[in-house]
């Protein structure tokens, strides 16, 4: 069926956020440096004590590393402008790095919860002195990585994961220190794989919701915490309106909104299309954190001014109805 369009129309009057701050970045160099050594220290901790879990603890410190690398350099991908080749830019850089890390980290998990029913089986004798003293260095370098890392993971996905990584290792380290001083008291060499199990499931059950909102967001699923039907009710609700369908909602980053949708209006709004389209956009700015708004106008004297079909996402939808797209 035919129908009148409005042209297409955007409200430019949003600002583009782009990371202002390289501090994020400092933290995450300075950690991976830190990394480093820690890594370093514990192989030739490990050498030096013939010890299979302060070398496996290394592995860890090394995953960390690889996985401090991967963010930091996402983080500053991630603040390149835009061009015209990336008209979204390239802040989707940290989520990549998140999934990532996040699928290496379970990968370390299950070999880990491999070698702790390994070891389980066939108890290794371990030597104590050095193996305390190395997983102790090990253990601070971690506790002040985490520190270092805390702040800004509530914030990014891609510092969370790196994050999850220091804080696993940092249980590891403990899982050592504990295992070697209780092997030199009383023996107990099935304690060292027992605590690596544990430390292991620990890994994989956090990686679960990382993994999940990495993918979702890549999927360009709707943001959590945006309430679709409300939405649609509240723009709906301007007189102006007879109808929004063809609705999309995706994010980047998994802190930025993006909303794309058409706008059927009464035909007597032909003269002020640009008050209504300010006043739809600065609604789902303000009540729904939307940051990025696009809207095509379109006027339609269709029954219901439904003439250009509807998206699945109204509870409503006819299933055998035939969308016919402007």
């Amino acid at each position: 069926m035919a129908h009148h369009h409005h042209p297409a129309s955007e409200d430019h009057s949003h600002g583009h956020h782009v990371h202002g701050s390289g501090a994020p970045e400092g933290r995450l160099a300075f950690s991976l440096v830190l990394n480093l050594v820690i890594t370093a220290a514990e192989v030739v901790g490990g050498l030096a004590s013939n010890s299979l879990a302060l070398l496996s603890d290394a592995v860890h410190n090394l995953s960390d590393a690889s996985s401090l690398g991967i963010s930091w350099m996402a983080a500053r991908i991630a603040r390149r402008e835009r061009t015209p080749a990336h008209s979204f830019g390239f802040r989707r850089a940290e989520v990549l790095a998140s999934l990532m890390n996040t699928v290496a980290l379970m990968g370390v998990g299950l070999f880990l919860m491999v070698e702790g029913v390994r070891k389980f089986l066939h108890p290794e004798p371990i030597a104590g002195g050095i193996m305390l003293a190395v997983a102790c260095v090990g253990l601070g370098g971690n506790i002040l990585t985490a520190w270092l890392l805390h702040r800004d993971a509530k914030g990014s996905l891609n510092v969370r994961s790196a994050y999850l990584h220091v804080v696993m290792d940092s249980l590891s380290s403990l899982g050592v220190i504990a295992a070697a001083l209780l092997v030199m008291a009383f023996r107990w060499t099935w304690l060292d794989p027992l605590l690596t199990l544990a430390v292991s499931l620990y890994v994989l059950w956090e990686c679960v919701p990382l993994l999940r909102e990495s993918v979702h967001i890549l999927m360009q699923g709707t943001p959590e915490g945006v309430a679709v039907e409300e939405l649609l009710a509240r723009a709906q609700a301007h007189p102006d309106v007879r109808d929004l369908h063809h609705l999309h909602l995706w994010t980047t980053d998994g802190a930025e909104v993006f909303l794309e949708a058409h706008v059927t209006l009464a035909e007597g709004a032909r003269n002020r299309t640009d008050r209504v389209l300010g006043e739809l956009s600065e609604i789902l700015r303000e009540e729904f954190g939307v940051a990025h708004v696009t809207l095509q106008l379109e006027f339609s004297r269709c029954a219901s001014g439904r003439c250009s079909g509807m998206d699945a996402i109204h509870a409503h939808h006819d299933p055998h109805h035939e969308e016919v797209h402007p």
